[in-house]
């Protein structure tokens, strides 16, 4: 099995897969973007992609959400990863010497106010990835720089892990979608992602919203995007608690409305690793 991530081993992307095709044999196939990372399912040099979609400190990853809905790519599965932040750099730099802090702009945000507290003096700077920016302060060799990154970066680069665990809230996930061009949707699928236009008039999103919460399915997740070439218009994602034949006559119902509806897919709800 080829899986296409966003990102390089050592990575928490790569931690994610290892944690789904757990017990399996998998190759992975870096992507330094998301857009990437679909190019390769495109053009068959991926089976499956696993990429993130959604952190529980940043929030939405939007980018994910709109290139599943430009490629219509089905999601066959999710999985949470608890995510931990190291501060790595070469071996024996001090803490107190740090100028520069590297990594990708959701893992500064997730760290900010360890920054502040205990780098006052340093410079966030944004970096297209975690475990590259690991990459980049090993060949820099340069006491003064750091980065933020996963444990298994600083394995993968044999770099130390200067301060442990400086994530802001401990309570940090990324979750997880798992891309299958050809997939199916699993047996126990108990969980669905949709992309909704409303018409647009008075009250067409709570009609809708409506229709759900007669049935009794729970939302646990709605996320506006705007419409590009449609002036201050919007789609909506969403996350339903069901999948199968349930779904589909809800699905029916809401398009009875004139709501454009896609079912992006049907899986299993995700364990947490």
């Amino acid at each position: 099995m080829r899986v296409a991530i966003q990102g390089t081993a050592g990575s928490f992307h790569h931690q994610a897969v290892k944690a789904w095709f757990a017990g399996s044999e998998f190759s992975l196939v870096p992507a330094e973007t998301f857009t990437k990372a679909f190019s390769l399912l495109e053009n068959g040099e991926g089976d499956v992609a696993v990429l993130a979609v959604e952190n529980s400190i940043h929030g939405s990853l939007t980018e994910t959400l709109d290139l599943i809905e430009q490629h219509r790519y089905p999601i066959t599965g999710e999985l949470y990863l608890r995510i931990h932040q190291q501060l790595i750099g070469l071996r024996g730099a001090p803490l107190s010497k740090i100028k520069y802090a590297y990594s990708q702009p959701v893992a500064l945000a997730q760290c900010s106010n360890y920054l502040a507290e205990k780098l006052p003096g340093a410079t966030p700077v944004d970096y297209h990835d975690t475990t590259a920016s690991v990459a980049y302060v090993k060949k820099q060799n340069d006491p003064t720089i750091a980065a933020v990154a996963g444990i298994d970066a600083a394995k993968e680069y044999g770099l130390s892990i200067i301060d442990e665990n400086i994530e802001d809230d401990k309570q940090n996930f990324t979750r997880f979608l798992v891309i299958d061009p050809a997939g199916k949707v699993p047996s126990g699928a108990d969980k669905s992602s949709l992309v909704l236009t409303t018409t647009h008039t008075p009250g067409a999103l709570a009609h809708v919203l409506t229709i759900f919460a007669r049935a009794g399915v729970n939302l646990t997740k709605l996320q506006s995007r705007p419409i590009v070439g449609d002036a201050w218009k919007y789609r909506f994602y969403l996350d339903l608690e069901t999948a199968g034949a349930a779904l589909h006559e809800l699905v029916a119902e809401v398009r009875q409305t004139g709501a454009i509806v896609t079912i992006l897919g049907e899986y299993k709800s995700g364990k947490t690793y």
